[in-house]
């Protein structure tokens, strides 16, 4: 598929392309609103989009309000969403992006005949263009369209509304092969690229991902903003992803990129004609914000206000950043950095997509109202699934702070890389994801893929628990750990989970029945040098945990040894009874 700029298409009109804000190479952030839409939707050979127009209208009217009077420099909804009546009411209304802005409405289904008449009717007010018709087949009727709205510029530098309408090239796969049968294909993309020629921006439709070639994401994925709509049951699937995948293997200084995938809220329900069943898809949303590795940041003062906004951070292990859309309906609103400062370099900001607002559709307005209270993200409910874990976090879950959960209990499983930065979140296993893009934050239960994960993780903060409020022996390397220890994590101290009455923090860890040999040995090895590496006056205070035919031991820690007499052989201090033996302690 041919790639094709914006500037060429607009050149046999006598206009020149805009001079977009996000395509600025400044230190200037631009501010860009994603509407991520619930359903219902409709879809039958006869029309693909929004199953109540007037709702999808009154919302998609509004949306555009929004993004005039935030001043949205990139502003867009997902695929087959915006009904045209309401693009014509705004076209028609003079609601409009400003000079320097690019609206991507992911439009619903149309015919041939019915953009001709769009194009009619809207004559006066906007400019609609789009690929030639004589070059499409014509044995599919229904095109599936995304809008390129912005200002062009005349020669006398007065500006044109122009509609550059963009055709999916290519049909997305389900068990009955429904839109191959209808879809008309176009066979473009066309491609912004700035005044001064160091960014680009360009939009795919959701299976336009399988016709993606190697050799033409090069088109796409060097200093550039490519923006993938969606209306996706299966967004991460391994088909749809692979450009991802493909981008992502790729020297990261040769893919300099961010890559915008919006789809749909979760748990969509198809309509279809009359007498059809209704399909509820029981799908993830799995819009995502990708971003290159140097252009993000993972520091908490970053992902915190994200997290509390409803974009949650991830690290890829691909060596990239995912921030993760809440999967309920909601407009965002996000400040971007640029992808390329050519300014003076201490003003380049590379703390990735920070968010603004997050609004809510509120019926009795119809608008979208700014939404204050954090989102629900199901942590709240699945740790309440899990008494015992539940009450071990009481400390940790009053502090509000999403990151200290993750890591305390990574830490209380030992699932840490024994780096001094282990507490660094791009290190920590829940907060990574891998190829799958399965997403296993315990902090936000929204992928159910990973509960299984979840669970495992929550399991040992509650038996570490168990074990204080009634182990009635301790090592005497821990001394002061009793019923009245609490769990906590403390940036202060954040090779610690434990902390005595007496303010004694404490490393405990619970490795789960019967662990090989082994692995408790190296377990045991890592974390005693990792608090040996950190020093200070608590480094010997690490004691772990597991069972065997169900009764709690300590694990042997082979740096903890003392010699009784030089002529005996050494002897471990934590070789000892089960906990709930009170036998005498030798030595």
């Amino acid at each position: 598929m041919p790639t094709r700029d914006v500037a060429d298409v607009l050149r046999d009109h006598g206009l020149l392309p805009p001079d977009l804000e996000m395509l600025r190479p400044t230190e200037r952030r631009y501010t860009t609103l994603l509407m991520q839409p619930s359903g219902p939707i409709f879809a039958s050979n006869q029309r693909i989009g929004p199953f109540e127009s007037d709702v999808a209208s009154a919302k998609g009217r509004n949306f555009l309000e929004l993004a005039r009077a935030s001043g949205a420099h990139l502003a867009v909804t997902p695929e087959y969403f915006l009904p045209w009546r309401a693009l014509k009411g705004a076209i028609e209304g003079g609601l409009t992006p400003a000079t320097d802005a690019l609206w991507v409405l992911g439009s619903e289904s149309i015919t041939e005949a019915g953009l001709e008449q769009f194009k009619q009717e809207v004559a006066g007010q906007c400019l609609v263009l789009h690929e030639p018709w004589a070059g499409l087949a014509l044995d599919r009727a229904l095109l599936d369209p995304v809008v390129l709205l912005f200002q062009a510029i005349r020669q006398d530098q007065s500006v044109q509304l122009v509609a550059l309408v963009q055709f999916k090239t290519f049909p997305s796969r389900d068990n009955i092969f429904f839109e191959e049968g209808l879809l008309r294909r176009g066979s473009l993309i066309y491609r912004f690229r700035g005044n001064t020629g160091h960014l680009t921006a360009a939009v795919i439709i959701c299976s336009d991902a399988f016709a993606l070639t190697d050799q033409w994401l090069s088109d796409f994925n060097d200093r550039s903003t490519l923006i993938h709509i969606q209306l996706n049951p299966s967004p991460r699937n391994t088909a749809y992803r692979r450009y991802r995948a493909t981008t992502f293997g790729i020297d990261a200084r040769a893919t300099n990129c961010h890559i915008v995938c919006l789809n749909w809220a979760h748990s969509i329900i198809q309509h279809g004609d009359p007498g059809t069943p209704i399909e509820a898809w029981n799908n993830i949303a799995g819009s995502t914000w990708y971003c290159p590795a140097e252009e993000c940041s993972s520091d908490d003062a970053v992902v915190i206000p994200n997290h509390n906004q409803g974009l949650y951070y991830a690290y890829m292990k691909e060596r990239r950043h995912a921030l993760l859309f809440h999967y309920d309906e909601a407009v965002f609103q996000l400040l971007v950095p640029k992808l390329l400062t050519l300014g003076n370099a201490v003003m380049a900001n590379r703390n990735g997509p920070g968010t603004v607002q997050r609004y809510e559709w509120n019926t009795a307005t119809t608008t979208w109202t700014p939404e204050a209270a954090a989102p629900e993200t199901g942590f709240n409910a699945f740790v309440a699934g899990n008494v015992p874990a539940q009450v071990a976090l009481a400390h940790v879950l009053a502090e509000a702070d999403p990151l200290a959960i993750e890591r305390v209990l990574a830490l209380s499983a030992g699932a840490i890389s024994g780096r001094e930065a282990w507490h660094s979140i791009q290190q920590i296993d829940s907060c990574q994801i891998a190829e799958d893009e399965v997403v296993r934050r315990i902090t936000v239960v929204q992928d159910v893929a990973a509960n299984g994960f979840r669970h495992e993780r929550l399991t040992p903060v509650g038996q570490i628990h168990h074990e204080l409020l009634n182990g009635d022996y301790w090592p005497p390397q821990v001394v002061g750990v009793d019923a009245g220890s609490t769990v906590r994590w403390t940036r202060a101290n954040p090779h610690f989970n434990v902390l005595t009455v007496d303010n004694l923090p404490t490393l405990v860890v619970y490795l789960g029945e019967s662990p090989p040999a082994r692995d408790l040995e190296n377990k045991a090895d890592m974390l005693y040098e990792l608090l040996r590496q950190a020093g200070g006056p608590h480094q010997t205070r690490l004691c772990i945990i597991y069972r065997e035919f169900g009764q709690p031991r300590f694990a042997p820690i082979a740096a903890l040894t003392r010699f009784d007499d030089a002529m005996e052989d050494k002897t471990d201090f934590m070789a000892v009874p089960p906990l709930e033996d009170t036998g005498d302690i030798h030595g």
